[in-house]
């Protein structure tokens, strides 16, 4: 019996011990980056979750069919198709073989790489812009350019890139170390900022051609994915060891702090940051994933972003907001959101959740409007009396003091004396050579 129970045992370790590789190999979405000369914060527990909607291009939605991906690295000869969908936050365009593909795809000529990029695996370097990219509402001004194909688009560095708020023309395990002329290069036009992977190989599978892809960001928050050579089907990238992903990814953080146990064994719960341990969840709240068979040679991604909650400024522009959103004005925080955004901390510490409503918003910032205009209408009539109270006084002058200067201007502008100037004034028509038609001569 004993041997029995003794070989039962060591079957369901064995089974155990199988499963868990299983999950240790298929699992990827955290993949650690090395920050070239940046501040990860490594000193707080930080863990993923999800917390929101997942927004997927389905194949099956709509009757493009793809092609087999030809093998040799030659550029495939696809017809031009447009797939668009919209994601909430933004709107999808998706172009094959675009007749011009030249114009969304830009020449970085003389253009320095980064030598951090440009040989080495796993490494980000973060660069600032020369404009506020919006991001999900969210004014983005430093961006992180990974070596895998991606860019980090929040201030918060940590080294688990890759799990969310990205902006991904091809995430994958590329490696700049693998070719000779391997480079990441990035320049910014001032309008835009173009980030290129040019020549860059598969750590898992160098064997095919090289890559060669594009991203660029407007300046008006659209996003364009330029694929110049893409040598393999996407969906037959290796994921094992490095997630693929295309399109864009944002989250919002919630911070805790850890209770800890003190000398006597009871649990605390600290407030203050400078006690326990600290814990940042980050909840990933929305996701456009771009249909892998959607990407080859000389195809085009176009993302363009959908107005938010958080760009509103003010209560009357926030409540006439789309209706994608439900937006809200929260007047103790002077924002507008669905309360899913960068601040969501905030929002839910402040109480925005239970104080904003769209009927007290409309009714604050209606009697504040009111109250300008209030006094708008208050300061005109002022104006407009004072210039009555000053026409009267000098007319008053005018008329006692004849011979003064304006006594004289009013005699000579007196109604009379205007009629008995128009009476004496002649008007003809002739026609001369220099083209003169019409004469005014006056005798007053």
């Amino acid at each position: 019996m004993a041997t029995i129970l003794s070989v039962l045992l060591k079957f369901v370790v064995l089974v155990a011990f199988f499963i868990c590789s299983c999950v240790k190999l298929t699992y990827s979405e955290d993949v650690a980056y090395s920050l070239f000369e940046g501040d990860a914060h490594l000193d707080s527990v930080i863990s993923f979750n999800s917390h929101h909607t997942l927004h997927r291009r389905q194949s099956g939605n709509d009757n493009t069919t793809s092609s087999p991906m030809p093998t040799g690295g030659t550029t495939p000869e696809f017809t031009e198709q447009e797939v668009s969908q919209n994601h909430k936050y933004y709107t999808s365009t998706v172009l094959r073989g675009a007749a011009d593909f030249n114009s969304y795809w830009d020449e970085l000529y003389d253009v320095k790489h980064s030598e951090p990029l440009s040989g080495s695996h796993r490494v980000a370097v973060s660069v600032p812009i020369n404009f506020n990219f919006r991001f999900y509402g969210h004014d983005v001004s430093k961006i992180t350019i990974a070596t895998g194909g991606f860019l980090y688009m929040s201030p918060f560095l940590h080294q688990w890139l890759t799990a969310t708020q990205y902006i991904a023309p091809l995430m994958a395990n590329f490696d700049t170390t693998l070719g000779n002329e391997s480079q990441v290069l990035y320049k910014d036009f001032g309008h835009k900022f173009v980030v290129e992977w040019r020549d860059i190989f598969l750590q898992d599978q160098n064997h095919t051609e090289p890559f060669s892809f594009q991203t660029t960001l407007h300046s008006n928050g659209t996003i364009y994915f330029a694929y110049k050579q893409i040598p393999v089907e996407i969906q037959s990238i290796e994921k094992k060891n490095h997630p693929v992903k295309v399109g864009v990814s944002d989250a919002f953080y919630i911070d805790t702090i850890y209770a800890v146990k003190s000398q006597n064994g009871s649990q605390h719960r600290y407030s203050d940051s400078n006690e326990g341990v600290q814990r940042r969840t980050i909840y990933e709240y929305h996701r456009v994933e771009v249909d892998f068979t959607r990407i080859q040679s000389n195809s085009v991604v176009i993302l363009e972003p959908l107005t938010t909650c958080n760009i509103a400024k003010d209560c009357f522009t926030c409540l006439s907001q789309d209706d994608n959103f439900d937006c809200k004005w929260c007047q103790k925080v002077r924002r507008c959101s669905d309360g899913i955004d960068w601040l969501r901390q905030e929002w839910r510490d402040q109480g925005c959740e239970i104080q904003s409503s769209r009927s007290n918003c409309s009714y604050r910032e209606s009697q504040k409007g009111a109250s300008n205009a209030t006094i708008a209408g208050v300061v005109v009539a002022v104006l407009i009396l004072v210039l009555l109270i000053v026409g009267g006084v000098w007319f008053f002058y005018a008329y006692t003091h004849p011979t003064s200067a304006s006594g004289q201007w009013m005699i000579n502008h007196r109604p009379s004396e205007m009629k008995a100037k128009m009476n004496k004034m002649k008007f003809w028509k002739r026609d001369t050579a220099s083209g003169e038609k019409y004469r005014v001569e006056s005798t007053a």
